[in-house]
Parts: C-alpha cells; sequence; structure tokens
C-alpha cells in the first residue's frame, strides 16, 4: 500500500501553536499562535505582547478574569532526527531575575502589540525550525486595500491534526500605506478567534500583478500571471469590544520585527 506523503506548505511550518501557562500550577491559562523568525545567527517566535504578558498592550489591564499572568509558554517543535516526529519544549517567560525575556519595540514598547521570544539554544541544536522570513515571497509587489489576505494560525485550544494550522480569510481593509492611530497598523475585515493572536498574515492575489514602480501602461518583464504572496505582517487581535468593530482586525506591519530585534535589548 502506498505511503500517504503530506507535504505542508511551508508557511504552515512557520507557524506554532502556544499554550501559556503558571508553572507552579501546571495550568494552562490560554492559548495563542506565534512563528518562527531568525535574525543573523539567532532564532525568535514572533507573538503579541498581550499573549506573553496576559494585559492589555495600552491600559495594562489583565485580560484574565482569574488576574493570571503566565511565565512559561509551551509548544512543539520538529525533531531533527526523527523526520515527522514533534517534541513539546518550555520556554521561561522570564529570567532568573524576574525581568521578561521578550523584546519589545524600542520606540513604542507595549503600543506595538509584538514582541520576540529568543528561542533557547538546546532547541535551536535539537530541532528543524522554520523561519518565516526565509520564505521566498513576492516582496517586489505591494499590498493594497481590499486584497486577500490570510491569517494563519490556531483559533481553537484543541490541537489541529498534525498540528497544523488554520489558513482564515480576510480582505485588507484600510490603506496599508498609512498609519492606523500613527502606529505602523492597518486593519482588515474578517471574524476571528482568540487563539489566532500572533498568527502571521499572508496577502494572496491570484492574476495579472506588476511590481511597484511599473509603468501600468506597459507589460514589465518582472510581471507576474498567476499568484503572489506576500508577508504582510503580525495579526493581533480585533480592534475593540464593540459589536460594531467585531469584525475588524489589526495587523502590525512586518518592518516592526526588525526594529524590535535591531534594539538588541535581551534579558536571559
Amino acid at each position: 500500500m502506498a505511503k500517504n506523503i503530506i507535504n505542508p506548505d511551508r508557511i504552515s511550518l512557520t507557524t506554532h501553536q502556544l499554550f501559556l501557562g503558571f508553572s507552579e500550577t501546571d495550568k494552562i491559562i490560554g492559548n495563542s499562535t506565534g512563528f518562527i523568525y531568525q535574525k543573523e545567527d539567532r532564532w525568535y517566535i514572533i507573538t503579541n505582547y498581550h499573549v506573553v504578558s496576559g494585559r492589555n498592550p495600552e491600559t495594562k489591564e489583565c485580560l484574565s478574569e482569574e488576574l493570571a499572568i503566565p511565565n512559561i509558554l509551551s509548544t512543539t517543535f520538529w525533531i531533527k532526527d526523527k523526520p515527522g516526529h514533534r517534541e513539546r519544549k518550555i520556554i521561561n517567560l522570564y529570567n532568573k531575575d524576574n525581568n521578561p525575556v521578550w523584546i519589545e519595540h524600542p520606540q513604542f514598547g507595549s503600543k506595538v502589540d509584538v514582541v520576540a521570544i529568543p528561542i533557547p539554544e538546546e532547541i535551536i541544536k535539537g530541532n528543524n525550525l522554520f523561519p518565516i522570513n526565509k520564505i521566498d515571497f513576492d516582496n517586489q509587489f505591494k499590498c493594497e486595500v481590499a486584497d486577500d489576505i490570510f491569517i494563519i494560525g490556531y483559533p481553537f485550544l484543541e490541537q489541529e491534526y498534525l498540528e497544523l494550522p488554520i489558513w482564515k480569510k480576510a480582505s485588507i481593509a484600510s490603506e496599508p500605506d498609512v498609519n492606523r492611530d500613527q502606529l505602523p497598523k492597518f486593519l482588515v475585515d474578517t471574524a476571528t478567534r482568540k487563539g489566532l493572536s500572533g498568527s502571521p498574515a499572508i496577502m494572496q492575489r491570484t492574476g495579472f500583478n506588476q511590481p511597484v514602480g511599473s509603468n501600468p501602461n506597459i507589460i514589465s518583464d518582472d510581471a507576474i500571471f498567476g499568484r503572489i504572496r506576500k508577508f504582510a505582517g503580525i495579526y493581533s487581535g480585533r480592534i475593540g469590544k464593540d459589536e460594531s468593530k467585531a469584525q475588524l482586525g489589526i495587523i502590525w506591519k512586518t518592518r516592526v520585527i526588525d526594529e524590535i530585534l535591531n534594539s538588541e535589548k535581551i534579558n536571559i
């Protein structure tokens, strides 16, 4: 009998389902999404500030009704010497001095709801990691309002089959070149769940596509007929509790990741 060979999309492989908990009780406080990013010889999990802190990024109010603040996260990694197998690892969110290990935006701090969590060396050595910034995206094209965008993550507490993510379709709802609230973010139109916080957002467009700066009256040599994809940003949830805003979500622009990592303020 022929084996059923599964070849997941590389974007799916970069994502991780994150379980947030408290080490002294082993209780799961919540779940969310993160993804892998590499900068030089360092590897990180990218997710949201509110995910790891358990607090509203603007007011600092505790998000849990039980006032629970996580101090560990748990996720699985693909084992290098066991193809097709994963192992669960725990990453501490605070160092021995009780300082957060995650890195925030150097200018806006937690107002930019994105953080980078350094991955410990022992996890890097024993596992295969799939950084999103090593995927061959079509970066010569720009995102436009009304483009389709996919939020790729884990909306449910239960683990998905083979621990692969859900691709939740959305559309860009505000001009992506314009900063909302004077912060590097734009809006998407979609109904999502809490577990998708921290998901990568991927623009996808099918048809005839011209690179940025091309003459619209001339077919460029770099034009593509077919599907293009671009890493558009990091999803962090809907913009408010008001039902009128329930289907508008926030995407933080990709550039905030390098701005965060260039600050190099790491508390390990």
